[in-house]
């Protein structure tokens, strides 16, 4: 079925066995899945013993995010979008992976640790922030970004180029900013769960090569800005070094 769509699903399995490493259950009838709906590509690699399996998707549409936002405004869920003959189809892919998920349980824990959504006019980051839930907040998620879309432009009618959900007021006295992604290895940012999908979201404008963050709650663009998590880390590694120099 032609949808407009593709798909490209990175994962790194829990194994020491080098290339000789044992995939997931059913992963080629995964593939075989997602290939009867899209162009996609699905690839595995071994990354040392133990841990979940976080699958890094990144999906390219023909639509654009504007015009998926109009249509959820207009009451149409988010896995039944058309336009002619192009679909912003999500639903063959989220039952592929429910399917996989579910084959594994026992063996391999398995969620989507981050999921791009290239639209033609913007690009949807999202982060898991807690053990599998982005699937179940997706619709609810996607629904609120289109409820809130209006107010993310900035003068003189620039919307952001990319979109980060969600990022996180970082607690720490010694913090680089005050807000950045979160991520899940050496994390001092702890998570209350699905509601953080719907707190905070970073954004990332061209013309004025601008960030700005969002609060969802009360619907306001703050003047702040926020780190991606190699940003944040790259600093502290700055930091480090430098101290380091002047004790030396």
């Amino acid at each position: 079925m032609e949808t407009g769509t593709a798909i490209n699903v990175k994962y790194w399995v829990a194994s020491d066995q080098g290339c000789n490493f044992s995939d997931l259950d059913g992963i080629d009838e995964f593939r075989r899945e997602l290939a009867a709906d899209y162009v996609c590509v699905v690839k595995g690699r071994p990354a040392g013993a133990g841990g979940f399996t976080h699958l890094n998707v990144e999906v390219i549409s023909s639509f654009s995010l504007s015009h998926l936002v109009q249509l959820l405004i207009d009451g149409i869920a988010f896995d039944v979008i058309k336009r002619g003959a192009e679909s912003f189809i999500l639903r063959p892919f989220l039952a592929a992976y429910e399917k996989l998920r579910d084959r594994n349980k026992g063996k391999n824990s398995i969620d989507i640790g981050e999921l791009q959504v290239h639209f033609q006019d913007s690009v949807l980051l999202i982060h898991e922030v807690r053990e599998d839930t982005m699937v179940t907040n997706l619709g609810k998620l996607l629904l609120c970004l289109a409820q809130n879309y209006d107010h993310l432009t900035i003068s003189p009618g620039e919307s952001p180029f990319l979109i980060h959900i969600p990022v996180f007021e970082d607690p720490d006295e010694d913090r680089p900013l005050r807000f950045r992604v979160r991520g899940e290895i050496d994390e001092t940012i702890p998570s209350n769960g699905p509601s953080d999908y719907f707190k905070f979201w970073g954004l990332e404008y061209i013309v004025e090569t601008d960030r700005r963050v969002y609060d969802v709650a009360r619907q306001l663009l703050l003047d702040e800005r926020f780190n991606t998590l190699d940003e944040h880390w790259a600093e502290w590694t700055r930091r480090s070094e430098a101290k380091y120099r002047q004790q030396t």
